[in-house]
C-alpha cells in the first residue's frame, strides 16, 4: 500500500551517532544503546524524523552486519515516534578509490567519479538497494528514500544555472568552462535519474526524493518529473535570501504538483541560525530536517547540533524554536532591567564585602575564600545572564563552574574575574549609587 506523507508536518533532523567522527565511523561502530538514548532526546523535543547517511563502503565491508544495524536503527527510532529518511547513495563508488578520481588531460574542473562515467558498474548500486529494501522496505518507520546526498556537480558549490541567485556566484574568480561544467553535470544527473527510476520501480509504496544542494538544481537536473517529493537544502544567511528560496521551492512544488521538504538546514558558520530557519520554514508551511540533532565528536560539532550526549543543549533558543516559540524582534520587545529591584546594588555591596573579608590579615582560615568569591561571582553572573547583558557562547556561570571543579583554584585569579564582572554589571545596568544609602542586605 502506498505510504502517504504530510511533508509539511515533518520536523526532522540529520543524525550521526554522537560518539562517531563521521558516518563511516558511525556504522562501523554502531551502538544500539547510544541510538536509543539519542532517539529519546528527539522524542522529548517532539522531532519526528531522522535522516541517516548510509556509507556504501561500510556495506561492502560487512553487508550482513550493516543491514542488521540499519534495521535496528529504523526500529529503534520508530519506537520513539521517529521515522527514517535513509540516503541510498552516499559514498557510492563502485571502483577502487585510486581509480575513481583519476584526472583527465585537458580538464579544467575537478574529475568526475569513474562510477558515474561507467554505467556498466551501476548494477552494484542496484544490488545494494535490493538488499537495503529487503532489510527495511517493509518497516513502518521508513518514511521515504533520499536517492543521494547533494549529488549535483558544481564549481565549488556554484552551479552557474540561470536560476541561481547572483550572490551565490559573487565569491568565484570568474566563470568556468561552461561546456565542461554542463557535460559533467549532465553525466551526474544521468546517474541519479537512473537510480530514481530503479528505486521507484523496486519500491512503488514509498516516495523518493533527492537531497539537492540547492532548490535551483531541481529543473536543471530533469528530476522533478521522477521524484515524489522535491527535496532541497538551504543554509541562507539572511531572511530575504531564505524567503527567496522558500518561495522558489513552493512555486516548483505547485508547478509539478509535488510536496516539498528541506532536509538540511541550520549552520552557525554560514550565518544561518536555527531559530531563523525554523521560524521561516514554519511560516511558509515547509517541513524540515535540522543539521543535526547531536553535538557529538564529529567534525561539525562547533557549528551544528542541538543536544550534547548528556542531554544539555548548546542554545536554549533552538529548543524554543523547535517548540514554536521565537525571540521577539519586533517593536513590542522590552529590554530587561535587572537593576529594577536594587539587586545590582546588593550584588555590588556583597562583592565589596567579600573582597575585603578575603584579604584581611586577621582571617586565619582562608580555606573557604574561593567558594565565597565564586558565590558572589555567580550572584553577579546570574544578573548579567538573565538580563542578556553578556555573550552566552561561554557564559560567566560556565566559567564559574569550571573554577569550582578545580581542586585548588587560584583566589587571586577569581578576584580578577570578580572585578571584571563588577565593572560589566555597572556598565550594562548604568549603575548609579543611591545617595540615600543601602537599607539592608539580604542574601
Amino acid at each position: 500500500m502506498k505510504k502517504t506523507v504530510d511533508y509539511s508536518a515533518v520536523r526532522g533532523f540529520n543524525y550521526t551517532q554522537s560518539d562517531a567522527w563521521n558516518d563511516r565511523d558511525f556504522w562501523s561502530r554502531y551502538n544500539h544503546d547510544i541510538v536509543e538514548r539519542d532517539m529519546g532526546y528527539a522524542e522529548r523535543l517532539h522531532l519526528n524524523s531522522a535522516r541517516i547517511f548510509l556509507p556504501y563502503p561500510v556495506y561492502q565491508a560487512n553487508p550482513d552486519k550493516f543491514l542488521a544495524d540499519v534495521k535496528d536503527f529504523v526500529q529503534t527510532a520508530w519506537k520513539h515516534g521517529v521515522s527514517t529518511n535513509p540516503i541510498v547513495l552516499f559514498g557510492a563508488m563502485f571502483y577502487p578509490m585510486e581509480e575513481e578520481f583519476a584526472p583527465v588531460e585537458g580538464e579544467t574542473l575537478r574529475p568526475l567519479r569513474k562510477t558515474i562515467q561507467h554505467p556498466e558498474s551501476w548494477h552494484f548500486g542496484e544490488e545494494y538497494f535490493d538488499h537495503l529494501y529487503e532489510a527495511i522496505g517493509q518497516e513502518p518507520g521508513l518514511l521515504f528514500w533520499d536517492i543521494s546526498n547533494e549529488p549535483g556537480y558544481t564549481d565549488a558549490f556554484v552551479t552557474w544555472y540561470d536560476e541561481e541567485p547572483k550572490y551565490v556566484q559573487d565569491f568565484r574568480p570568474g566563470i568556468p568552462d561552461l561546456k565542461e561544467l554542463r557535460e559533467k553535470q549532465e553525466k551526474t544527473w544521468e546517474f541519479i535519474r537512473h537510480f530514481c527510476k530503479y528505486v521507484k520501480a523496486k519500491d512503488p509504496d514509498h516516495d523518493i526524493g533527492i537531497g539537492n544542494i540547492f532548490i535551483w538544481e531541481t529543473e536543471a537536473s530533469r528530476t522533478a518529473e521522477l521524484v515524489d517529493v522535491i527535496v532541497f537544502h538551504d543554509y541562507s544567511s539572511t531572511r530575504a535570501r531564505l524567503r527567496e528560496v522558500l518561495e522558489m521551492a513552493i512555486a516548483l512544488g505547485k508547478k509539478y504538483g509535488k510536496p516539498i521538504v528541506d532536509n538540511e538546514m541550520c549552520c552557525l558558520a554560514r550565518a544561518n541560525p536555527y531559530d531563523m530557519s525554523i521560524q521561516m520554514h514554519n511560516e511558509y508551511g515547509v517541513g524540515w530536517y535540522l543539521f543535526e540533532l547531536m553535538i557529538g565528536q564529529d567534525g561539525w560539532n562547533r557549528v551544528h547540533g542541538v543536544v550534547y550526549p548528556d542531554g544539555t543543549v548548546r542554545d536554549p533558543s533552538i529548543v524554543s524554536a523547535i517548540y514554536g516559540f521565537y525571540r521577539n524582534r519586533g517593536e513590542s520587545a522590552l529590554r530587561s532591567d535587572v537593576a529594577q529591584e536594587d539587586y545590582t546594588e546588593r550584588a555590588l555591596f556583597y562583592a565589596d564585602r567579600v573582597l575585603r573579608q578575603t584579604r584581611r590579615p586577621r582571617r586565619r582560615d582562608h580555606s573557604q575564600d574561593a567558594e565565597e568569591l565564586l558565590e558572589v561571582c555567580e550572584f553577579i553572573a546570574n544578573l548579567l545572564e538573565t538580563g542578556e547583558l553578556v555573550p552566552m557562547a561561554y557564559p560567566p556561570t560556565a566559567k564559574i563552574e569550571a573554577y569550582r571543579r578545580q581542586t585548588d583554584p587560584d583566589c587571586d585569579e577569581i578576584k580578577d574575574y570578580l572585578a571584571e564582572l563588577v565593572e560589566t554589571l555597572k556598565k550594562t545596568t548604568h549603575f548609579v549609587k543611591d545617595g540615600a544609602g543601602f537599607r539592608e542586605l539580604r542574601i
